[in-house]
Formats: C-alpha cells, structure tokens, sequence
C-alpha cells in the first residue's frame, strides 16, 4: 500500500473533516469540488498548521499538526489529480480537433484533385462505374 492509500485510509479510520465554504466535508465530498475551492481549503488547512507553531525537528508533533499536515497532502493530491485529469483531457480535446482539421484538408485536397481531372478522365472514371 502506498503513502497515498495510507492517507485515505487514515481519512476514513479517522473520519477527517475538510474546512470549505460549504461547511465540514468529508474526503469524498474533496472530488467534487472545483479547483479554485480546493485551494480554498488548501489555504486554511495551511493557514491552521502555521497557527499551530513553526515545525521543529526536535520536538515530536502533536496529533493536531500531523491530522491537519495529512489533510494538506490529501488535498493537495487531490488538486494534483484533477490538474493533471484537465491537462489530458485539454491535449485529448486538442489532438481530436486537430484530427479533424486533417479530415477536412484531405477532402478538400480529394475534391481539387477530382476537380483537376480532365473530361475525358472523367468520362472514363463514369464508364468504369458504369
């Protein structure tokens, strides 16, 4: 199991409530919010953690800062996914449009090459069908 499965089972186990402006959210509940919300909840987890006193390498954290230091990586996970699931589905959009554009100039090239014929190419393209 890795860090990122750890954290959401550690989410549940422990019933981890993220602040939003709709109130407490649960860790599901992080999937369906926007980007600019994410952020939002980003900010006032950190915002909570620097309240909290500045890190030391000495003293052991207390509970506090390590649950609100797990919904800051839980969240930021969850921005990261979505960021990247925007990028592929941007270049996706991208490359069928320009899948597309191709389709269309070759027609277009089909068309001018047929309208480059001369009539008795024409006449005999006609015949061969016939």
């Amino acid at each position: 199991m890795n860090n990122t499965d750890n954290m959401f089972t550690t989410a549940s186990r422990e019933k981890y409530r993220f602040p939003s402006t709709r109130g407490e959210i649960s860790s599901e509940d992080l999937w369906d919010l926007s980007l600019n919300s994410l952020d939002t909840v980003a900010i006032a987890l950190d915002e909570r953690i620097q309240k909290l006193g500045r890190k030391s390498f000495v003293e052991k954290r207390t509970n506090s800062t390590s649950e609100l230091s797990t919904k800051l990586e839980i969240v930021k996970f969850v921005i990261e996914t979505k960021q990247t699931e925007a990028e592929e589905r941007k270049t996706k959009a991208e490359k069928a449009s320009q899948k597309e554009f191709l389709k269309s100039l070759l027609e277009k090239k089909k068309m001018a090459q047929l309208e480059g014929l001369s009539v008795e190419d024409i006449q005999k393209q006609l015949e061969q069908l016939g």
